[in-house]
């Protein structure tokens, strides 16, 4: 099987009817219908283009939903007449005939039953309707045939429920993971319920972290009956993290595809050949010659294993006049070749010589595949390959991650070995979005493997943190693999330092392919060692020891917010454990999450405080977290690298043994070691917070900043 039969050949798009509601201000729960409509009309026949132009899911952060401009390369290039029909009505008494009539959910109580209506769309062609959107279907005729209201406890219950009857009527390659926790933005994206209907696939909220353990045995329960591999779509809940999310399905064989915004999918599969094949030439092997005295640098950006960076053509950045004035490198979802065929032409037909297209993480799609099952990961890694070949792609950004037990990249040798193998028809693969020269590399082996050293943000010096790099490090000749921030304004910073780039001679910016090829040349001629940089002191006091030292009055500071929590009344402590910041911290630098008391303790203001029955869980996961940024920050002030959990803690009990009392960060790991069998009372949790802050303030004043000490230095934040 191919990656790409998990997806339905949608048939060729002969006509487009377009529809802009005229009230395009309408509530979430209007476009939640009204797309599910779309489903079951493309279904029928790919015919069916929704604009709504733009999405809020922030307030004062519009974001640009791209329709427009894919709209007019279709019809320009593929000839595709068009029908224009803004009226919503007209629409329904249409189309009217292939609905069975609506099921009311509850917007009120139990918001998940949204999600089994969006499910039964696709199972029974019932369109999925909030009270407040009755008046469409009354005026029409159409009959309810359910109300969801009052029939479920709870959101977890009702979850329940959809995987007893829903689940084994679906498409078991396929779900949708849609958040229910509004106002938050996760709640808000509603751009896929079309493909969801078309698909008839299953969507949910099911919350992955270790703070909701009942979603996550349903979870689990669900893909462990699913067809593999499959893919999750959408994107996860508020509740959870990203990489936590990645890593549940990597560990069952589904991949991910984040596709918040990312409307009309049941016709962009449609639009264009998805057979297809690109082969943009590769840099000549003798051309690309390593200097001993040179520092190579090459630049990439992506968030190209998401569907919408492919339809808002990666935050609009490929439509800026910079863009082909410098070597830059892109990662491109592999898999338009069938879910967006057209705009993977669009982008071909439009790059320029020194565009260079390189792989997104991780590959085919965004996984982790170190955790990929062993009957199945090597088949994802040769369909990485094929599906590279056919978009035109040579080398890959292949990230791992895995929360539970390290902070950045896991280093599991045996894992990039097998993607090196797979994947060494190319130059060579990248991972890492924070950058850092103390994460391992792997230079040797048959392709070379490289993490980010640095991050190009925009307002920053990008080339003094270069030139400043290449002095703290003697390395010749120099390999600087660095992700540029996603954002607006990257194309425009970066070209306003290509003349300072012109004043250091020994700094070359390379293509992807180029950065490679070069690394490879240097390898073979003993220039290149598995040791990527030569660690100095002073590279040391930049990249650990400062940091280090600068985030242990933050944690001093938020270790004592924690003990205050851990003690407040229950219903107090559960509010404020919901409210602030603290997931947050899971994966983002301490620095930039909690300096700002008022910002952290509001983070996520308005979501419903932690139920009863989840509150030791959540309290646990929050305690190990801001322990281990604690350990994290004193063991980098002296100079070690800290990533793997157990070995951060083994290096603290080292060199912070005589300081502080290890007994409440013991316990803490070993509760979070322990967590499949259960964790121990809110009381005890909140005891060992109480340690965990008297420790901080102690690291903080023996190994901390002096007050006379002006630090600006902050590595640059990840992407």
């Amino acid at each position: 099987m191919r990656l790409t039969d998990i997806f339905p050949a949608i048939p060729r798009v002969k006509r487009l009817v377009v529809c802009e509601p005229p009230a395009v201000e309408e509530p979430v729960d209007f476009w939640i219908w009204f797309r599910s409509f779309q489903g079951l009309i493309n279904r029928n026949e790919p015919h069916l283009y929704i604009m709504k132009r733009t999405v809020e899911y922030r307030p004062g952060k519009p974001r640009t939903l791209y329709e427009d401009h894919w709209l007019d390369y279709y019809t320009r290039t593929f000839g595709l007449p068009t029908e224009t029909l803004d009226d919503v009505d007209a629409i329904v008494e249409r189309y009217k005939h292939l609905i069975n009539g609506y099921v009311v959910y509850d917007v009120e109580r139990v918001l998940q039953t949204q999600n089994l209506a969006i499910t039964r769309c696709g199972l029974e062609s019932l369109l999925p309707i909030a009270p407040d959107q009755e008046r469409w279907m009354t005026r029409h005729g159409i009959p309810k045939r359910d109300d969801l209201r009052a029939k479920f406890p709870s959101d977890a219950d009702a979850a329940e429920w959809a995987l007893h009857n829903l689940w084994p009527h679906c498409n078991k390659r396929f779900y949708a993971n849609l958040c229910i926790h509004r106002p938050m933005w996760y709640a808000l994206a509603h751009e896929l319920e079309d493909y969801i209907v078309y698909l008839k696939g299953l969507a949910l909220d099911l919350p992955l972290s270790r703070q909701t353990r009942r979603t996550q045995r349903l979870y689990r329960r669900m893909l462990d009956s699913a067809e593999t591999p499959g893919v999750q779509m959408n994107w996860h809940c508020v509740l959870d993290q990203e990489k936590e999310y990645v890593a549940e399905a990597a560990e069952r064989g589904f991949f991910t595809l984040c596709s918040v915004a990312t409307p009309n999918l049941s016709i962009h599969g449609g639009v264009g050949d998805p057979d297809a094949a690109y082969n943009p030439p590769m840099p000549k092997p003798e051309e690309c010659i390593a200097d001993p005295k040179k520092v190579y640098v090459c630049l990439y950006n992506s968030d190209g294993d998401a569907t919408w960076a492919m339809n808002n053509l990666h935050s609009g950045n490929w439509l800026v006049p910079q863009r082909g004035k410098f070597k830059f490198g892109w990662g491109f979802l592999p898999l338009t070749v069938r879910l967006m065929p057209g705009m993977l032409r669009y982008y071909h037909e439009t790059r320029t010589e020194k565009d260079c297209f390189f792989g997104p993480s991780s590959g085919a799609a965004y996984t982790y595949t170190h955790l990929w099952p062993k009957h199945l990961v090597g088949r994802y890694l040769s369909e990485t390959r094929r599906l590279l070949d056919q978009s035109g792609q040579h080398g890959c950004n292949m990230v791992n991650w895995f929360l539970r037990d390290w902070w950045r990249e896991v280093e599991d040798d045996a894992a990039i070995l097998r993607e090196q193998e797979v994947l060494k028809s190319g130059p060579g693969l990248v991972c890492g979005l924070g950058g850092s020269p103390y994460a391992k590399s792997y230079p040797l082996g048959p392709i070379p493997k490289l993490h980010s050293v640095h991050i190009a943000n925009v307002g920053r010096d990008n080339v003094g943190d270069i030139v400043k790099f290449a002095k703290e490090c003697p390395t010749r000749p120099a390999f600087m693999f660095l992700f540029a921030q996603i954002a607006v304004g990257i194309w425009e910073q970066l070209e306003s330092e290509m003349a300072e780039f012109g004043k250091h001679p020994e700094i070359e910016i390379l293509s992807m392919d180029e950065f490679f090829l070069t690394l490879q040349d240097a390898v073979r001629r003993g220039l290149g060692r598995d040791e990527l940089y030569d660690k100095t002191e002073a590279l040391a006091e930049t990249w650990l020891k400062a940091p280090g030292r600068h985030r242990l009055p933050v944690c001093e500071r938020l270790t004592e917010e924690l003990a205050r929590v851990a003690h407040a009344a229950p219903e107090e402590r559960r509010r404020r454990l919901a409210e602030a910041g603290w997931i947050d911290l899971v994966s983002i630098e301490i620095e930039n999450v909690a300096r700002d008391r008022d910002k952290f303790l509001t983070r996520f203001q308005g979501r419903p405080p932690i139920a009863p029955e989840e509150e030791a869980d959540t309290l646990l996961y929050v305690a190990f977290t801001v322990a281990w940024t604690v350990v994290r920050a004193a063991i980098e002030a002296q100079g070690i690298y800290a990533n793997h959990r157990t070995q951060c803690l083994n290096d603290f009990k080292r060199l912070c043994g005589p300081l502080v009392d290890m007994k409440p960060f013991e316990n803490l790991f070993d509760a979070w070691e322990r967590w499949e069998q259960g964790v121990p009372e809110v009381q005890t949790i909140a005891e060992w917070c109480n340690g965990v802050a008297k420790a901080a303030r102690t690291l903080h004043d023996t190994l901390g900043p002096t007050e006379s000490e002006d630090f600006t230095g902050w590595p640059p934040r990840t992407i």
